[in-house]
């Protein structure tokens, strides 16, 4: 860095106190433009390209006169525009960089991006802080990044707009310089100097894209909200969108109202609208045995059922049901194998008007419990093999089959009943952060929508007449993606594989079948998928391949472009009817969310819930005809994350809130950025480490416990952390978690420990911890 003029300024004096006080509770210090290996010798950046953007005469003249206009310079303008750039590089609301002139070196200057407040305002803070800074150097500039970031060696900024000095190295060896460059009555000239190491030239063109389009927005003379100058500014709404200066509803008010209503129309909504005309699952279903009656409908170990056949037994199943008082709003758990009888008990439960509870037979029978209690199970149907654990369970057990020789055959099959919009149509159970499961309820105008706006458009892609696809059935029975792999057989006449235990978690199920059975499409979690790609599921008669779950690695995405199959990353929530974003990896080059799916909506909101302009990092909130109800037995958890939803212009609409944080990058796409709580998703489960660590807690010895995943070859594994005495058992541990918790909920690994470590705060050091896993003497695996 440039060194310091004006006067010193003695240690802890007014200079520390200012600089200290500016960036006091800065979030992140993290590179806006962080650098890639150099292609060169180790340690040596390559040199800086330049890349110019010239601003026209007139827009130049129109510039100056707003920031006239104003009450600040040319320079507070132009620094706000690359506020605005950085907001959209990075993601954050909170941006550092320096400004430099000629005369003075690089001070810091951190901007917030306040989307509701006015840009005149705005700008004249930053003009502010500046005069401010400039007052305020009195020492070396090392001194005032060592104040804020110490002496690990970081910088404070890695990007410059410098007016005059010319000088590539007030951005520290590797960062970025934006020279700035104006005569009286002339144009506008920037050069964007950056190292390849840190902006490719797709990328330079990109951000002088974006920087462009703010100047241009700042030019016009309606003045817009912070928040308008950064939609406009990332050209995904239309500049012209931008120009009103009312401000929206207040659940809007981060941006003007026309700004809104283009991000709205544009970029949260997906391509269809809820159909007029409501078709129940029971419906597409009753078309597919009539079009398709002799057709393979499921092919298990047990062996093959056609749509006519399953038909035959659901029907004489869901009899059996109503006879016992099952219907509408009735939920019916279903404890089977991994076998025909399985998709018999859905279909029959589904004839009978009621919902069903998918049951895992292996997990704790506590487990299985407390499910039964919170979804309110009137009756279990359970097939042979596992009637006696059914039976142990409470409710009254019908069998998958009964015996029908003394019932006479109809004259012509009843029509299956037409449940209503809003009926239940399945209960499904995911992991709980208060140390219990949560059950999700989903009613039959999501599914139905799911169906229509999702599963069908994918699978027209490679079936485009309609012919049975067979389609691989692996995910756990108690998992959403399970009913994903079995609606394309109930809804659109493809065949179902399925699966045993075994083969389930064998690669050789989906690579080495005999010809003519080979899967044409595989739907899994982006670990499993990973394996079946390096063991060359892509050189298999594979047609599609759809995974969601989890964030897959570049690695897998670049691999699966490669390739010449169609492959679709789904992203969504069980409590949303499973999908709501969709991502195809052949139109996205890189790792993303992708767009907003059939009929649903996508929202990237602030912590008060109001919209944030395109490219800020905020938590994704999910809504549209698939919103489920809300938690079975749990209506303040349900009132917490399903919400009114203020932008679907519904009445009674509702909005779900997923605890992930996210962003519409520059291209459009939302990206996925983390988590606002713990919770976590290992190999396509989702996980709530409270839940665990309830459990583990509860274990003679323990006096508390802290569970995360650790990377091991390929994949993440749950390890738990235990502050417990010298003679803890942790065999014995692992043996009672499982006894309490689903086998993909105990964690692989237990590290005894005398005390787990603490942050500054009190907190255990989960960083720490995580550093630990890999280490530390452990029972598991």
């Amino acid at each position: 860095m440039t060194s310091a003029v004006d006067g010193r300024d003695g240690p802890g004096g007014g200079a520390e106190r200012y600089w200290r006080g500016v960036f006091a509770g800065v979030d992140t210090l993290e590179r806006v433009f962080p650098t890639r290996p150099p292609s060169g010798p180790v340690g040596a950046p390559g040199p800086r390209t330049s890349y110019g953007l010239t601003v026209g005469a007139d827009r130049t003249a129109l510039l100056t006169a707003a920031a006239r206009r104003w009450g600040i310079g040319l320079d507070a303008l132009v620094g706000g525009a690359w506020s605005a750039v950085l907001a959209l590089w990075s993601g954050r609301a909170d941006v550092i960089y320096g400004h430099a002139a000629a005369g003075a070196g690089a001070v810091p200057m951190r901007v917030r991006i306040d989307g509701g407040r006015a840009v005149s305002g705005w700008l004249r803070a930053i003009a502010d802080q500046r005069r401010d800074a400039s007052a305020h150097r009195g020492v070396e500039p090392d001194d005032i990044r060592r104040w804020i970031v110490g002496d690990n060696g970081d910088e404070l900024f890695d990007s410059t707009v410098d007016f005059g000095t010319d000088d590539d190295l007030s951005a520290g060896p590797d960062g970025v310089v934006l020279h700035v460059g104006a005569e009286a009555g002339a144009a506008l000239r920037l050069a964007l100097r950056a190292a390849p190491e840190a902006l490719s030239p797709d990328e330079a063109e990109t951000v002088l894209a974006c920087l462009d389009r703010a100047l241009a927005r700042l030019a016009v003379e309606q003045e817009p909200l912070v928040g308008d100058l950064i939609a406009a500014a990332s050209g995904l709404v239309p500049l012209a969108a931008t120009l009103g200066t009312h401000p929206g509803k207040p659940s809007d008010a981060l941006m003007s109202a026309g700004t809104r209503d283009a991000l709205l129309a544009g970029l949260c909504r997906g391509g269809e609208t809820e159909a007029e005309e409501f078709v129940s699952v029971q419906e597409m279903f009753a078309s597919v045995v009539r079009r398709w009656p002799d057709a393979v409908a499921v092919e298990a170990p047990d062996g093959e059922l056609t749509f006519a056949a399953l038909d035959a037994r659901a029907r004489s199943l869901a009899a059996r049901l109503r006879a016992h008082g099952a219907g509408a709003e009735t939920t019916v758990a279903v404890v089977c194998g991994r076998t025909g009888d399985l998709m018999t008990a859905v279909l029959g439960i589904w004839a009978a008007g009621a919902a069903f509870l998918l049951i895992d037979p292996d997990e704790p029978a506590p487990r299985t419990a407390e499910k039964f209690a919170l979804a309110g199970v009137r009756l279990v149907v359970a097939d042979a093999p596992h009637t006696g654990i059914a039976e142990r369970l409470g409710p009254p057990v019908l069998p998958v089959t009964g015996d029908t020789s003394g019932e006479p055959a109809p004259a012509e099959p009843v029509p299956y009943p037409r449940p209503l919009p809003g009926q239940l149509a399945y209960a499904v159970f995911t992991s709980g952060s208060t140390g219990n499961p949560k059950g999700v309820l989903i009613d039959h105008r999501g599914l139905a929508e799911h169906i229509r706006t999702q599963l069908a458009p994918v699978y027209r892609r490679v079936s485009p007449d309609g012919t049975g696809l067979r389609v691989g059935g692996a995910a756990p029975v108690t998992f959403d993606s399970f009913i994903d792999q079995f609606l394309p057989t109930i809804a659109l006449g493809h065949r179902l594989v399925l699966f045993d235990e075994t083969q389930r978690r064998d690669p050789g199920s989906f690579l080495f079948r005999t010809p003519g059975t080979e899967l044409d499409v595989v739907d899994c979690a982006p670990s499993q998928l990973s394996l079946l790609v390096e063991f060359g599921l892509l050189h298999t008669p594979v047609k599609l391949v759809v995974f969601g779950g989890e964030k897959p690695g570049q690695e897998l995405w670049r691999a699966l472009r490669a390739s010449g199959v169609s492959t679709l990353s789904v992203y969504g929530a069980t409590e949303c009817s499973i999908g709501s974003v969709e991502a195809d990896v052949h139109r996205d080059e890189r790792v993303c969310l992708g767009r907003p799916a059939g009929s649903g909506t996508v929202y990237v909101l602030s912590p008060d819930r109001r919209l944030l302009a395109p490219g800020l990092t905020g938590e994704i909130y999910l809504g549209g005809p698939g919103v489920g109800r809300g938690y079975a037995g749990d209506p303040a958890h349900t009132a917490r994350a399903f919400l009114p939803d203020p932008f679907a212009g519904v009445p009674g609409a509702r909005m779900y809130r997923t605890g992930d944080l996210g962003r519409i990058a520059p291209d459009g796409r939302l990206v996925f950025l983390g988590r606002v709580d713990d919770q976590l998703k290992i190999s396509g489960y989702r996980i709530e480490p409270a839940e665990i660590e309830a459990a583990l807690d509860a274990v003679s010895g323990v006096r508390r416990s802290a569970v995360l995943p650790v990377r091991t070859v390929g994949a993440d594994r749950l390890v738990g952390f235990v502050e417990c005495a010298a003679d803890f058992d942790a065999e014995s541990a692992r043996k009672e978690l499982a006894t309490r918790l689903p086998s993909y909920m105990v964690p692989k690994r237990l590290v005894p420990m005398d005390a787990l470590p603490l942050t500054r705060n009190g907190k255990v050091d989960r960083k720490r911890l995580a550093e630990l896993g890999d280490g530390s003497p452990a029972v598991g695996e």
